[in-house]
């Protein structure tokens, strides 16, 4: 069996074929990933491959400029200063009627017209002026990101352009999670050093830890009793003082 051309597959025909849980065999998708580079810290500029026409990428095309363009990105402009994301999706299930190729396979191998077919490939269905492909960076690499889309848009099957924004951004590094084993924890929020206050006069040291605080305890009780003790003294004064007259 010899695969059709991508063309046949580019116009957009009829309704999109997309419920999984109704067909069986659905070949994966060959995007490895969507998001790649420094995804922990915000850029303000936004560079976006735009298509012009409305029809189908197949899978393999959006790999193909994915490939194209972060290859070109890690080599010119850096992994840490760049921000490159996938933003379409192939949903769309493509299905081919196969049929046997060769010497004399005329013969056999007319079929039924309209058939249903199976499952081949995935596509994603885009519109006019969508947006596919965006990179988030810093001005000076402006001119290097350009090329690399421009180089991956000649891997779609519709014209394309290049759209170039500044975005509002707070300043701050975003920290991104960890993956511990396999659990994702939570990266540490960085909180401001405030000057601690000078300790009070008479207080206990630091050092004792706990002991110093399980002697302070005591101290503390002691310092409560000692005020009806000194009551008491003061009312006995007089009397001792009349009986040494005596």
């Amino acid at each position: 069996m010899v695969r059709k051309p991508a063309k046949m597959y580019r116009e957009v025909a009829k309704k999109a074929y997309t419920r999984r849980e109704y067909m069986g065999g659905v070949p994966g998708s060959k995007i490895v990933q969507f998001e790649m580079g420094n995804l922990s810290q915000e850029f303000p500029t936004e560079v976006d491959l735009i298509v012009e026409e409305a029809c189908q990428i197949r899978h393999s095309a959006l790999e193909a400029a994915r490939i194209t363009a972060n290859r070109r990105l890690m080599k010119e402009v850096g992994r840490s200063n760049f921000h490159f994301k996938v933003r379409v999706f192939p949903h769309h299930v493509l299905r081919e009627n196969k049929q046997a190729t060769g010497a004399g396979a005329d013969r056999v191998s007319e079929g039924m017209r309209l058939a249903f077919g199976k499952a081949v490939g995935t596509a994603a269905r885009v519109t006019p002026g969508q947006k596919i492909l965006t990179v988030y960076s810093t001005p000076q690499y402006l001119e290097k990101i350009k090329d690399a889309l421009r180089h991956a848009g000649h891997k779609l099957p519709t014209p394309s352009h290049l759209k170039v924004s500044v975005i509002k951004v707070s300043g701050r590094i975003v920290a991104a999670p960890k993956l511990v084993g396999e659990k994702v924890v939570a990266a540490p929020v960085v909180v401001e050093e405030v000057a601690a206050a000078e300790p009070a006069k008479g207080a206990a040291p630091a050092k004792g830890g706990k002991d110093a605080a399980k002697g302070a305890a005591p101290a503390a009780k002691g310092g409560k009793d000692a005020a009806p003790a000194k009551a008491a003294e003061e009312k006995k004064g007089p009397a001792h003082a009349k009986g040494g007259k005596k």
